[in-house]
Parts: structure tokens; C-alpha cells; sequence
């Protein structure tokens, strides 16, 4: 299989700015398209794809309030 044959197609999705950065900041910004494409898989009911775990509410409270600190 060639580089080509794997490389899927971007699409726009329109997201607010402040949900995709704090996404970004709790999963890394590497990371947020693999857990899209993971949540379509598992919304479709594709085989063996599995709802991605998500942090704890506590941890996204934490980590995004130590971010907002940091930004100010």
C-alpha cells in the first residue's frame, strides 16, 4: 500500500474556536483527529471500534483551568 492509498481526504468541519483549542490542549493537537475518526467509527457501529475514553470530568476541569492560568 503506498502513501497515497492510505492518506485520507481533509474535510471541513466547523467547530467553535474555543471548543477546538481546549480540545486540543486535553488531547494534544496531534490527537484530535484520530479521536474523531475513532468516535465516526464507533457512531456507525463499524466492527471492533470502540467509543475513545475521555478524561474525568475532574482532570478537564484541572487541566483547562491550568491552561487558562498559564494564557494569562
Amino acid at each position: 500500500m503506498t502513501a497515497k492509498e492510505t492518506h485520507t481526504t481533509a474535510r471541513p468541519v466547523r467547530i467553535p474556536k474555543e471548543d477546538w483549542d481546549d480540545f486540543g490542549a486535553l488531547v494534544g493537537d496531534r490527537e484530535r483527529s484520530r479521536l474523531i475518526r475513532e468516535f465516526i467509527a464507533w457512531y456507525l457501529r463499524r466492527p471492533k471500534a470502540v467509543l475513545p475514553k475521555r478524561l474525568a470530568e475532574e482532570e478537564v476541569r484541572d487541566l483547562l483551568a491550568a491552561r487558562n492560568l498559564a494564557q494569562s
